[in-house]
């Protein structure tokens, strides 16, 4: 019998069981999907706003407030990466610089200070390759860059270095509310019990939300694509650039957390089904499009991977604000239903979600023995070369490296395998091995034979991301009988 289960191991649902872990309870979090991050929350930006992104007077604009400060905070304590960046929202067009002197004015109701509006001089200052069309922007510091995978896997390790228990590749059937107020999650691999339950299942939310009784819960679902260049050509854009934002769309380019350039999101479709993430070549070329308007000497060429991530939006409130309520059939059950910009908001949501147990009659008693900090995980790219050659005399696996463009060796591939990756994008999230620009071509062949040496599995039972992505699928001259099925 748990204390608390939180379904769901996004960025909310990370942040919220590694908060629980600060009192002491017995919690657990439940996943779909084989790893931390590996739903909504990969596939969406890795930037953390200031609050000028939100309409005053909202929850959202609220749990935004201060929030790169409260990642900076993490990062250290998580020992994941974390880099402070600047904005510009441009105006390209005369009918754009209404929607400036909006957000400025939307920041400043917020909190937010340092905003200022520049004239294209500063802005071609800041931004050396932007477009000579340019008329004016909006400049604010202070914003954040962060690898949202890495910091799920993160804040979920430090949850169980903390006491609690994880269940991934576990799907909730149903839910049952027992006779004592407690609850009853089926899963696919057998029933957990609970007192307290925290729905955090991103686009799945309405579907648990069903399932405790809640019916009519109506989340909206939209579609974007992004793409990613080398990081060659990291110094092109210097801070996060967008040239125009709405709910139909936006026109987004910018750094990312370790070294590449992110564009994308473009006109939004609605997805085929929750489970669409396909790129089409008509997307791909519409962002690429809306990338030279912004940067007309864009280096297309140095493109590397592109993906699609959906965004959602609920019904539940106005304005696309986020739904953060009780169950109407139990205040047992807190719902989470966060549309964008989520991750932004995602250690405040975990702090009101808290105070919301607490309300519902959970009793919340400090862990004096709450460790904050999360055991330190070298990365050899990061290091100087006088700490590359300690590393190598005390483990000689950091000298073999495995990735050759993102410099990830084997000692850090069998560290995170030790640590809970077991799928090939697991260890490509935690470790950056197959991110580079031949996105896996030459590791993975190594990394699936690691994994599979580790794990003591067949290479039959590895897979890229969990349930049903198998890599191998049999033998071209017979099994080795020596491996163990």
């Amino acid at each position: 019998m748990y204390d608390v289960v939180v379904i769901g191991a996004g960025i909310t649902g990370s942040m919220i069981i590694r908060e629980l872990t600060k009192y002491l309870l017995n919690v657990a979090i439940i996943d779909r999907e084989a790893s931390p991050g590996f739903g909504v929350t990969k596939g969406g930006l890795s930037f953390i706003h200031l609050a000028h992104f939100c309409p005053p007077n909202t929850l959202k604009a609220r749990l935004c407030l201060n929030a790169p400060q409260k990642f900076k905070r993490l990062a250290e304590e998580l020992d994941v990466t974390f880099k402070e960046t600047g904005e510009l929202l441009i105006a390209l067009k005369d009918e754009m610089i209404p929607e400036i002197r909006m957000r400025k004015g939307w920041g400043e109701k917020n909190g937010v200070k340092g905003l200022e509006i520049i004239d294209s001089k500063k802005v071609k200052e800041l931004e050396p390759n932007i477009s000579d069309k340019v008329m004016a922007a909006l400049y604010s510091w202070g914003h954040g860059l962060i690898y949202p995978p890495e910091f799920c896997f993160a804040l979920v390790e430090n949850a169980k270095q903390n006491g609690a228990d994880s269940f991934f590749n576990t799907e909730v059937i149903n839910i049952k509310k027992e006779d004592d107020g407690n609850f009853a999650i089926f899963t696919n691999k057998g029933v957990i019990k609970t007192r307290y339950i925290v729905n955090s299942a991103g686009i799945f939310a309405d579907e648990i939300a069903d399932m405790v009784g809640d019916k009519g819960f109506k989340i909206v679902l939209t579609k974007a694509t992004m793409a990613i260049f080398d990081k060659r050509v990291s110094s092109f854009v210097n801070h996060i650039v967008y040239a125009g934002l709405s709910s139909k769309h936006t026109q987004m380019i910018g750094p990312t957390a370790h070294g590449n350039l992110i564009m994308g999101l473009g006109y939004f479709v609605t997805p085929e089904s929750k489970w669409d993430t396909k790129v089409t070549k008509d997307k791909l070329n519409e962002i690429i499009k809306l990338g030279l308007e912004m940067f007309p000497s864009l280096p297309i060429g140095d493109i590397i991977t592109t993906f699609a991530g959906i965004r959602s939006e609920n019904l539940m409130v106005p304005d696309g604000d986020f739904y953060i309520e009780y169950s109407n059939e139990s205040k047992r059950v807190i719902h989470t239903i966060i549309g964008s910009p989520g991750v932004t908001a995602s250690p405040s949501v975990a702090s009101m979600v808290i105070d919301m147990l607490s309300d519902a009659g959970l009793n919340l008693e400090e862990n004096k023995r709450f460790e904050r900090y999360r055991k330190p995980f070298p990365k050899f790219s990061h290091l100087s070369l006088e700490e590359r050659n300690n590393i190598i005399n005390e483990n000689r696996k950091y000298g073999h490296v495995i990735c050759r463009c993102e410099l990830v060796t084997e000692a850090e591939i069998k560290e995170a395998i030790a640590r809970g990756a077991d799928t090939i994008d697991g260890i490509k999230h935690i470790t950056r091995a197959g991110m580079g620009r031949c996105q896996g071509g030459f590791c993975s062949p190594w990394v699936y034979k690691m994994l599979a040496e580790e794990l003591k599995v067949s290479p039959k039972g590895i897979t890229k991301k969990g349930k049903g992505s198998f890599e191998v699928i049999g033998y071209t001259k017979g099994e080795d009988e020596n491996i163990e099925n």
